[in-house]
């Protein structure tokens, strides 16, 4: 009986450690707000991004170099997919992939994407038989990049194109920070630490997904003495450590288009990291960015 008792626990520990982690968004479609829950996905590649799994599945079993991923709807037969591509599926350089499918000659349009980075995509589509929509896009975060290709048809472009394109504005390189942060419903019992303006705060929670020290929330402020981005820091609230079943829950002030809220910490091997808290003007979701 104990041997029974003690796999069930392993098999659920197992079940509880794939859960995959999610968060909630909202995107716009023809100018209406929908909200969504997206879940992540990390490539073993060296970039992640944020999909909407009730909608979309992702599958790297048809890739034959191994280092490309397609992202398809999950209740459809229409032909439409969302490709993405590392260097080496590539095999050429990104200005090159871009020559080639004739992007260089078309008008190239930039977003930015959510942690960082460029996307760089073509506002008009190309046509093919009037029925199938058809873009080619490459986010880039200084030397790391990834390309895309997108195939809809027309009739299905309102209902999926539009969370295609999303998916791609979330593309992020580098490891996952330590650290994630997410914006949650104000609650009374629920004890949270206001730092700001109380009226016009917003609550978040920082969770650790795995244990870091000497965790701090910062207060950003531009400097004026660099053309570059950089920011002065005042610490505004630390703790000791952070750990995964101890979350954080803080009152922030979001002013303008200028962060103004950062996080630091030390992570296991010693190395100390600061991120500044953004938001999405897409989607509104909160994410970090190192620097």
């Amino acid at each position: 009986m104990k041997r029974i008792i003690i796999a069930l626990l392993i098999l659920m520990l197992s079940v509880c450690g794939a859960l995959a982690e999610t968060r909630e968004s909202v995107i716009y479609l023809e100018g209406e707000p929908e909200d969504v829950t997206e879940t992540l996905y990390e490539t073993p590649w060296g970039f992640y991004f944020w999909y909407d799994a009730e909608l979309f599945t992702v599958d790297d079993s048809q890739s034959e170099s191994g280092q490309s991923l397609m992202i398809c709807p999950a209740e459809s037969d229409l032909p439409v997919y969302l490709e993405l591509m590392t260097p080496k599926a590539v095999g050429v350089p990104a200005e090159r992939f871009l020559e080639v499918n004739g992007m260089d000659e078309m008008n190239e349009n930039e977003y930015p994407c959510e942690a960082g980075g460029i996307l760089k995509g073509f506002a008009d589509y190309a046509a093919f038989n009037e029925e199938i929509l058809q873009g080619f896009y490459v986010a880039q975060d200084g030397d790391e990049w990834a390309a895309a290709y997108i195939n809809c048809p027309v009739e299905a472009w309102e209902g999926y194109g539009h969370r295609l394109d999303r998916i791609l504005q979330t593309i992020a390189f580098g490891p996952l920070p330590a650290v994630r942060v997410e914006e949650v419903e104000e609650d009374e019992d629920i004890p949270s630490v206001l730092i700001g303006d109380e009226d016009y705060a917003t609550c978040v929670v920082f969770t650790a997904r795995r244990p870091v020290k000497d965790f701090q929330v910062l207060e950003l402020e531009m400097s004026e003495d660099s053309d570059e981005l950089e920011f002065v820091t005042t610490t505004v609230y630390t703790q000791d450590e952070l750990t995964p079943d101890a979350p954080l829950r803080v009152s922030l002030t979001f002013w303008g288009d200028i962060p103004n809220n950062g996080i630091a910490f030390t992570d296991e091997d010693g190395e100390t990291h600061r991120y500044v808290v953004d938001m999405s003007g897409e989607s509104g979701a909160l994410y970090l960015w190192e620097f």
